[in-house]
């Protein structure tokens, strides 16, 4: 006898329960093992922020495509009312074109009408209508070579002729007038022009005369004014060459008085184009002066030298003084270099000792992946 087990009511809670523990597990699994939501989570109200704006955002398209269709729609009823109005418009234009032209352009009204005049045989005459031997219908009506106003057309020409001739014979006596005027004319005038050509002839003869005359006082006069004049500044400058010979003989310049050279801003001071230079007292006093300037100068150009020397000297002594101790810095910076690569290689040393012994004792036991398999399993 097979014995089946029953599930009763608390069972099947307790399966429920277990159920909804798993797929909570598994909800908290996904939530905590996905980083981005875990570190950065979902913004709920900027979603919902989104949301409202693309639905604002349809309902403004809606709108702005029902106002663009009330629009186009109100467009062609106007495109519409508008284009019926120019139809009627051009009809009516149209009708006053055709009345003005049935009223002023009319076909028998035309330069060229007789060309195109549909009853053009109906109105013509027969050609010998004009003729004094009328023939019938069906009679020959003109022949090649006749002439039928032969009569009228040469009684008009010998009338033309005569006219003709006439209007000849009067422009020629009108022509020959005119010449006839302009030699008269023309010969008074040159008539006129030899008279006033002479009569300008002798005034300016004359004026010649008469300036010619005018120009020999002149001359005669301004020749003794000259001479006058000559005269008078000749015995001007006697006299003053004479006052100049006497002023210069009598003069301090040649004569040398050495007061004239002494100037009113001191005692001591001369005026320079009037001095004749200096005398016996003043030339001694003037020598030992110089004597005097020269020795000072030798004193201080040897105090001079002197000073020179002892500045080479002290130069010498500092420049001495400053390469030995350049000498001695560096001895002293080598000395500093080789300190600090023994102590350099030292800590090496020391650095690679540490290395090997991390390496060898420290770091030798590694983790393997079942190690880090056992984490991040369950979220409890």
């Amino acid at each position: 006898m097979l014995k089946l087990q029953i599930a009763n009511e608390q069972d099947r809670k307790e399966a429920q329960n277990r159920e909804r523990r798993r797929q909570c597990e598994l909800e908290r699994r996904s939530r905590i093992f996905n980083a981005r939501n875990r570190k950065i989570g979902v913004d709920v109200p900027f979603l919902e922020r989104q949301i409202e704006e693309k639905r604002a955002e349809i309902n403004e398209q809606q709108r702005k495509n029902l106002a663009f269709a009330q629009q186009m729609i109100k467009d062609s009823n106007l495109a519409v009312v508008l284009e019926a109005r120019e139809r009627e418009e051009r009809r009516r234009i149209e009708l006053e074109i055709n009345e003005y032209r049935q009223r002023y352009q009319r076909p028998e009204d035309r330069r060229e009408y007789d060309l195109n005049d549909p009853e053009v045989l109906k109105k013509q005459l027969p050609p010998r209508a004009s003729d004094d031997q009328p023939v019938g219908l069906s009679s020959a009506q003109k022949f090649e070579g006749e002439d039928l106003n032969y009569e009228e057309r040469r009684k008009i020409m010998a009338e033309q002729k005569n006219a003709w001739l006439e209007q000849q014979v009067q422009e020629r006596k009108a022509a020959e007038e005119e010449r006839r005027k302009a030699e008269e004319a023309y010969m008074m005038a040159i008539k006129s022009r030899d008279a006033r050509a002479s009569e300008l002839d002798r005034l300016e003869r004359e004026c010649r005369y008469r300036l010619g005359q005018a120009n020999l006082r002149y001359n005669e006069a301004l020749a003794a004014e000259r001479k006058q004049l000559k005269q008078i500044m000749k015995e001007q400058e006697e006299a003053d060459n004479t006052a100049e010979m006497y002023n210069n003989l009598t003069s301090d310049m040649l004569t040398e008085n050495p007061d004239v050279a002494k100037s009113a801003l001191g005692k001591n001071r001369a005026i320079g184009f009037m001095y004749k230079g200096m005398n016996q007292e003043e030339l001694k006093k003037f020598y030992a002066a110089q004597k005097e300037q020269m020795a000072l100068a030798k004193a201080k150009r040897e105090a001079e030298e002197k000073m020179e020397a002892e500045w080479q000297a002290l130069a010498k002594s500092i420049q001495h003084e400053v390469a030995r101790q350049d000498i001695q810095d560096r001895r002293l910076r080598r000395e500093m270099a080789k300190q600090l690569m023994e102590e350099n290689q030292l800590l090496a040393m020391q650095q690679k000792e540490k290395e090997k012994y991390f390496k060898e004792v420290v770091y030798n036991n590694m983790p393997s992946d079942e190690y880090y398999a056992q984490f991040n399993t369950t979220t409890r």
